[in-house]
């Protein structure tokens, strides 16, 4: 039985084979966080991107998800210096608070994505397993770009958790 390897692109989740009783479930999370001089202090900026690769496994049965490696990474933009007053201080913590359950929502879309991968049923052969998850990786994108709009409209982006950007 050969493996056969497929990637697409946007923590990075490792887990087992699908058919193993015994999942295992590894989880780190890669922030890359940088300032840029050019920046005004009134802006910041995240960038999450999240991928997916798949291995496929002839089997008796078909082609199966043998390993889903999801990753998704969170691009933090803002400004290497702030004013140093109370109140841009708070801004500054209001708003790595309010990044801060962006990304969780962002998380889950991620853990999400990687159990729907592993959940898609045997396929004739691993190119249709390969399309498939494409499929599946493309609408649970969605569904967290929808996820994720809906919080940030819901809390006015962050104004009703408190981010008020100082006078």
């Amino acid at each position: 039985m050969k493996p056969l390897s497929w990637s697409w692109g946007l923590i990075l989740l490792l887990a087992l084979p699908a058919w193993a009783n015994n999942m295992v479930l590894k989880a780190r999370q890669t922030v890359d966080i940088y300032g840029s001089s050019a920046l005004e202090p009134s802006l910041a900026d995240v960038d999450y991107r999240l991928s997916w690769q798949l291995s496929g496994q002839h089997t008796e049965k078909g082609c199966l998800p043998s390993q889903v490696l999801v990753s998704l990474t969170a691009t933090v933009t803002e400004p290497l210096e702030w004013p140093q007053t109370p109140a841009w201080q708070n801004y500054r913590l209001a708003l790595t608070s309010y990044e801060r359950l962006v990304r969780e929502r962002a998380l889950l879309s991620a853990e999400w994505l990687e159990h729907s991968l592993f959940q898609i049923a045997p396929q004739v052969n691993c190119e249709q397993l390969h399309e498939v998850a494409d499929r599946v990786g493309y609408h649970q994108l969605d569904i967290a770009q929808t996820l994720l709009r809906d919080f940030q409209q819901q809390n006015d982006y962050g104004r009703q958790l408190g981010l008020i950007k100082p006078e």
